[in-house]
């Protein structure tokens, strides 16, 4: 039966998609939870996978376009049985038993199918099918110049995964870009300087080019303006001397073989302030008049990504341990790397840390993530010489730059909450791993 299929609904507030990858080609035999498109929407990248098999009869949209939900995207025959439509909606909601999982660890939007008229089921093609992958993995391998579709995925059900593409562009695997080994490919990358994306195009004084918008970036071009022009900034700036932190994160690493994180630690200080100093776990409605207090604390911790900045919650922070955190974390990072964020991962903050310390910086004047009424960016921590009962000693400094929202906050309460963040960093044993 002839069936369309078509961009489906993607989250609260969510209305349009921007399509990154098309996986599929016009007349080519689809399998059941194989990856169609390659998605950005919001803040989320995700890959749909077709609810069930078929042949493709016609692709309706192309490579950075964007489209609003419930568009058509493809065209194709199959079979389009509700017990098929069922099992295809239960297999994006979550990870499937059997072995071939279009997404092992995000959730992805449940697809909607429009029935066409009734056509027979198209005979198989003979065309190689997209392999099963990631959106990650795929960039990763148009970047080493391998040609994904050609390996043998060694993850569950044929998966390529990302050590499979690092392999084939070693000499490990099957790489075959245009002909041209992975390894020629590789060095003559490294040697070449970087092109800018876009179109060329010029000016008066020169040569330009010019590249659209993704999805990733309007969406932090429209907050940031939102939140410039909406919350009076002020940047509250100090210092923690965490000499101390230091020494016990490590030997706590070294007698345990965790890695607890300075950010960890961070993460459970700044949950603890917050408690103290509700004004800061807040945000403001001003058609009525009232500041929202909010009982739970989930601590956004920015990222960034190759596609942008996002912002991940570290959710009910002021509840968990640090080794707990720890754990919280890292489920951050693994999904950073691979873009697989649920858009529920990136809603419900109520403040918001960000290292600018990651990249070498000291200090800097963060911007609110709106509705959230204040931000804390972190510094690159240093031994630096100072004064400690009239002797100069080198203690390891961390730079601390607290923005705030001077409508429901005064500068004296923003330096009581740093004092706090200040004398917990300085005092680790009274965070409970």
């Amino acid at each position: 039966m002839a069936q369309q299929f078509t961009l489906p609904d993607l989250g609260e507030g969510i209305t349009e998609a921007q399509i990154i990858k098309v996986l599929v080609k016009e007349g080519e035999t689809i399998a059941e939870d194989q990856g169609l498109f390659e998605v950005e929407t919001d803040k989320a990248a995700v890959e749909i996978p077709s609810p069930f098999a078929g042949v493709a009869t016609k692709v309706h949209v192309k490579e950075g376009q964007t489209v609003n939900v419930g568009a058509v995207l493809i065209s194709f025959d199959g079979n389009g049985s509700a017990t098929a439509q069922k099992s295809a909606a239960a297999a994006v909601q979550q990870p499937p038993a059997k072995a071939a999982p279009p997404v092992a660890a995000k959730p992805t939007p449940t697809p909607t199918i429009a029935p066409a008229a009734s056509a027979p089921v198209a005979a198989s093609s003979s065309k190689r099918t997209s392999a099963p992958a990631a959106p990650a993995v795929r960039k990763l391998a148009r970047e080493m110049g391998v040609d994904i579709d050609a390996l043998d995925g060694s993850g569950p059900g044929g998966r390529v995964t990302r050590e499979d593409v690092e392999s084939a562009a070693s000499g490990g695997g099957r790489p075959a870009a245009a002909g041209q080994p992975a390894a020629m490919a590789r060095v003559a990358r490294e040697m070449s300087i970087p092109t800018p994306p876009g179109v060329q195009d010029a000016d008066k004084w020169g040569s330009v080019r010019r590249s659209p918008l993704s999805q990733i970036r309007k969406t932090i071009a429209n907050q940031m303006v939102k939140s410039a022009f909406t919350i009076p900034h002020v940047t509250h700036i100090d210092q923690a001397d965490i000499s101390e932190l230091e020494r016990v994160r490590k030997e706590f690493n070294e007698s345990t073989g965790s890695r607890v994180t300075a950010m960890a630690f961070l993460i459970r200080v700044v949950a603890t302030a917050l408690k103290r100093h509700p004004v800061f776990n807040a945000s403001l409605d001003l058609e009525k008049g009232e500041i929202i207090y909010k009982d739970y604390v989930n601590i956004g911790v920015a990222v960034d990504t190759e596609r942008g900045l996002v912002v991940p919650n570290v959710r009910d922070a002021d509840g968990l341990s640090v080794t707990q955190i720890v754990a919280a974390l890292a489920k951050i990072a693994e999904s950073a790397r691979t873009m697989q964020f649920a858009i529920e991962d990136l809603r419900g903050g109520t403040f918001t840390l960000t290292n600018v310390g990651a990249l070498g910086g000291m200090f800097s004047t963060p911007i609110i993530n709106h509705p959230e009424v204040a931000i804390l960016g972190v510094g690159r921590a240093k031994e630096t010489p100072v004064v400690r009962g009239g002797q100069i000693v080198v203690r390891t400094m961390m730079p601390l730059n607290l923005s705030f929202d001077h409508r429901i906050a005064d500068g004296a309460q923003a330096a009581r909450f740093c004092g706090d963040v200040i004398r917990f960093l300085e005092n680790p044993v009274t965070m409970l791993f």
